[in-house]
């Protein structure tokens, strides 16, 4: 893997002086964490609340008007694994910039939902290439993303092309913005969102719907899941929001229907500094048993796009087991 990265570095170092246009990007996370779970000693680690260990996101674009190649690695505190390569790859525009080619290991999603800000749900991060096309339909795109990582593994085989291939489309306007994907692999999955904009003061309103193993064709054996997200959140007055969070996820056996429940609430006590509350209810068994998390959160935001956080969370096991989570650390969301 330090080869591939190092490798990688040098071919934007000869890059530059090729094309007009070379840009650096990144994002960065680290925190800090103390958790004292029911029954055990205190935990102390380095622990981000949404990226776990330490971890700096390194992008770099080197582009002309109309083609271009991007490197994407993230480098994490990690004894295993420290350098992972998201994504190497370039692009083509043609026909005024309505057809987009994207081809290598690709790592910007198209077609996305991100209904909870926590969890961004994509298919078409795929190792082969991609095509997207803008439609005479303003805000409407629609194209196909074609898998090549199992092909040059394994040598070509048309059926297994077939089945691999990802579908999606988007259509955007000023009252709602939809997506739709199809990932024919992984034994079908499809993925639809919906988010309703229209509304000032309705700071969030969509649905967000996952299918997995929905087909048979890449298995005889078919254990499927459907995962539905709801979201409301409503400005009450210019420093309160308020927000409701809610997902199902229906498996083949009834026994492990999960449901989460989980109302918030933020307040802006002054320029930068911001009050958060949320309760999650939930349930992995069917409401054989049932759990709650209540988390407080303070959040500054600094010049630029960065944030301090400092949360506190206190989870019931069953409503009676009680864990405790501390953590404080630093958002850089761009460099």
């Amino acid at each position: 893997m330090k080869r591939a990265i190092i490798a990688s570095l040098l071919l934007f170092i000869l890059a530059g002086g090729a094309f007009a246009q070379l840009t650096f990007s990144g994002e960065a996370f680290v925190g800090f964490q103390l958790e004292k779970e029911y029954d055990n000693d205190e935990v102390i680690t380095a622990t981000h609340r949404d990226k776990t260990l330490p971890k700096f996101n390194f992008v770099a674009t080197a582009a002309r008007e109309n083609y271009g190649v991007k490197l994407d690695v993230d480098f994490e505190a990690s004894h295993t694994d420290p350098f992972s390569l998201n994504g190497i790859f370039g692009w083509v525009d043609f026909l005024d910039g309505d057809l987009h080619v994207s081809v290598g290991q690709i790592s910007d999603a198209k077609w996305v939902t991100n209904l909870d800000s926590d969890v961004e749900t994509f298919f078409d991060d795929v190792t082969g290439f991609r095509v997207e096309y803008k439609t005479p339909l303003e805000g409407l795109n629609v194209g196909a993303a074609f898998r090549a990582d199992g092909i040059l593994i394994e040598g070509f085989d048309l059926e297994y092309f077939f089945k691999t291939i990802v579908l999606g489309g988007s259509y955007v306007t000023p009252l709602f913005n939809t997506v739709i994907a199809y990932d024919m692999g992984h034994n079908a999955q499809l993925l639809f969102g919906f988010n309703y904009t229209g509304m000032d003061d309705l700071t969030d309103a969509g649905i967000e719907f996952i299918g997995r193993e929905l087909a048979t064709f890449d298995s005889e054996i078919k254990d499927w899941e459907l995962t539905f997200k709801e979201k409301v959140g409503y400005r009450v007055m210019r420093p309160l929001n308020v927000s409701l969070l809610m997902e199902q996820i229906f498996y083949e056996d009834a026994d492990k229907l999960s449901l989460f429940f989980t109302p918030a609430a933020s307040y802006r006590i002054m320029p930068g500094l911001t009050a958060s509350l949320s309760a999650t209810l939930y349930t992995t068994n069917a409401f054989d048993t049932a759990n709650l998390a209540i988390k407080p959160c303070l959040e500054y935001t600094l010049k630029g796009p960065a944030l301090i956080y400092v949360e506190y969370e206190l989870g019931l096991e069953e409503m009676k087991r009680d864990n405790h989570r501390f953590g404080f650390g630093i958002d850089i969301k761009a460099f």
